[in-house]
């Protein structure tokens, strides 16, 4: 019997979709289906998700009756029943039904729920979702096809409303907003930014914690704060000064434009001087070069400053002079240097400043020549003009208002075209006026 059995599998597959099952597909796909799930046989999910002819309803019962209920889901959906086959599903998840077919079926309505434009069966099963894994569950929103996020199905305000309950699920989406999709508004910033400092605090040394989540986290933050123009820095600074928290407390200074301050706890709270350089750096990209050069100079001048700290503040600059030497004037340098440090000390600063002095001399005599080469062309272009003659008769029209001359006095364009010089001036008072030439 079971031979037999095997036999007519093989042959309703092979004739299914052939001329010889025109008329009876409908016979022939729910035959197979009842075949394939009393024999547990692996191809019931193959005929399933792709196009079939199977009857609904006999067909479900049959399934129902084998216990293949994630099978049965997929009929569901694939009779647009999406709704049945997600409430199946979810009861299999939740042990309500056995059905062992797929051992990551909670992954797989995630998924599915992902790419369902159907939006009140994803906020139904929103809260389930998100109470089995945060992390996962999020993705429903998180993950969906950027087509229909730019649609705004899904009102970033309302999903952030749902995931008041669900913390890690809220950092994610918040990340989503600002960094995936680029939305630019405040609130998400200044939010997401609260977010990441109150994990920071929460996990700071002697709480009960892993320390890698906690890097990670303050990495974040830093990284939000100092590539973000959008949050709220007078409200963050507040809350960052009042945790003790120099490094970010630095970063929100250098967006106050207040770089002495935050240079000063780089350099004397954190004796960061590998930061204080970055910050440097930072602060000054996209920024002509007097204000980078501004920059290293009150970094330099920090430096500098008498102190407890004055000789190990003395090899910082040292090392910032030799290793930034294009980035400072030479002159004032020289100047603020006390005298007792020795040439060669400072012989790679001294060195690259005079490089760059010798490069910029150059750079600006090849300047002063080609622009002296320019003046010569136009020059000898203004002479040629000059030195033709043009004969103007009272046959001579204006190219703009059509009109003889009446008068000796007129202006040429480049083209040749001749017209009268009140017609030239409002021609340049009102850019709408036609062109010389445009006219025959």
């Amino acid at each position: 019997m079971a031979k037999c059995k095997r036999f007519l599998m093989s042959y309703l597959n092979e004739v299914r979709s052939t001329e010889v099952a025109n008329g009876y597909k409908e016979d022939i796909d729910t035959a197979l289906l009842k075949l394939y799930a009393e024999a547990d046989h692996d191809s019931l999910l193959d005929l399933l998700v792709t196009e079939n002819s199977c009857l609904l309803i006999d067909s479900a019962a049959w399934l129902e009756k084998h216990k293949k209920y994630f099978a049965l889901g997929l009929l569901y959906h694939y009779n647009n029943q999406d709704a049945a086959a997600v409430e199946l599903w979810v009861n299999i998840v939740n042990g309500a039904i056995h059905d062992s077919t797929r051992a990551d079926l909670y992954e797989y309505v995630v998924d599915f729920l992902t790419y369902s434009s159907n939006q009140e069966l994803v906020w139904k099963y929103a809260d389930w979702v998100l109470q089995k894994s945060e992390e996962v569950g999020v993705q429903v929103f998180t993950k969906r096809p950027l087509d229909e996020q730019q649609k705004n199905s899904f009102n970033p305000d309302d999903v952030l409303t749902c995931l008041q309950k669900y913390p890690k699920a809220l950092v994610k989406y918040l990340e989503h907003l600002v960094t995936d999709r680029g939305l630019q508004r405040e609130e998400y910033h200044t939010h997401l930014a609260v977010l990441y400092l109150d994990e920071v605090l929460q996990h700071r040394p002697g709480a009960s914690s892993k320390g890698a989540e906690v890097t990670e986290t303050q990495a974040k933050l830093r990284h939000l704060l100092q590539k973000s123009d959008l949050y709220r820095v007078h409200f963050l600074m507040e809350r960052v000064q009042r945790a003790g928290l120099p490094m970010e407390s630095a970063i929100l200074h250098g967006k106050l434009e207040e770089h002495e301050k935050a240079l000063h706890i780089l350099v004397h709270e954190l004796k960061d001087f590998s930061a204080a350089e970055d910050y440097c750096l930072w602060r000054s990209e996209g920024r002509d070069p007097p204000y980078r050069q501004q920059l290293f100079h009150t970094l330099l001048a920090i430096y500098l400053s008498p102190g407890p700290s004055a000789p190990e503040l003395a090899v910082a600059a040292v090392d910032l002079l030799n290793h930034h030497a294009t980035e400072f004037d030479a002159t004032q340098v020289l100047q603020l240097l006390p005298g007792t440090w020795s040439v060669q000390l400072l012989c790679p600063f001294l060195m690259g400043a005079m490089r760059d002095s010798i490069h910029t001399r150059r750079t600006t005599q090849v300047a002063l020549g080609l622009a002296k080469s320019e003046n010569l062309i136009y020059k000898y272009d203004k002479m040629k003009l000059k030195g033709s003659s043009i004969r103007l008769s009272d046959k001579k029209l204006c190219q703009v208002c059509q009109n003889p001359f009446c008068e000796p006095v007129f202006v040429r364009y480049p083209n040749g075209g001749l017209v009268h010089t009140h017609c030239a001036t409002s021609r340049h008072t009102n850019p709408s006026s036609p062109s010389p030439g445009a006219r025959t």
